[in-house]
């Protein structure tokens, strides 16, 4: 036994022309796309953030600050396009928190086509 509101809605849609049946299907799948698409971009920029303060952890520094802290590893990253050095940055501070440094001192950057960057790695005590 169907309830009467049950009944009245399935009356309306009967009366209803197909077309705008359809195009009421339409007009929520693209609703639905649409939600969906500046989700992923929200989620993605967010990731983005996220990715930079994380690699923050790791604490740049100039060789006569670290002259206390054992020097253990050396890093490299490459960066290509508008932030390119950033991206060269972040892969080797990127490495250095995988090894667990505390402070990173950069050796060398090389500004060409494609941005290179060279650093030591330090671990100093708390």
């Amino acid at each position: 036994m169907k309830c009467s509101t049950c009944r009245l809605a399935h009356t309306v849609l009967q009366s209803l022309p197909v077309f705008y049946r359809v195009y009421s299907v339409l007009k929520f799948i693209a609703i639905f796309i649409c939600c969906f698409v500046s989700g992923c971009s929200y989620w993605w920029g967010k990731q983005d953030a996220n990715e930079q303060q994380f690699y923050h952890r790791i604490n740049e520094a100039y060789d006569f600050e670290v002259t206390h802290c054992d020097s253990f590893a050396m890093a490299r990253g490459k960066g290509r396009g508008a932030h390119a050095l950033q991206e060269a940055k972040n892969q080797a501070m990127k490495y250095a928190e995988k090894l667990n440094g505390t402070h990173i001192v950069w050796l060398h950057i090389d500004q060409g086509e494609v941005v290179k960057v060279v650093a030591v790695i330090y671990k100093c005590q708390q």
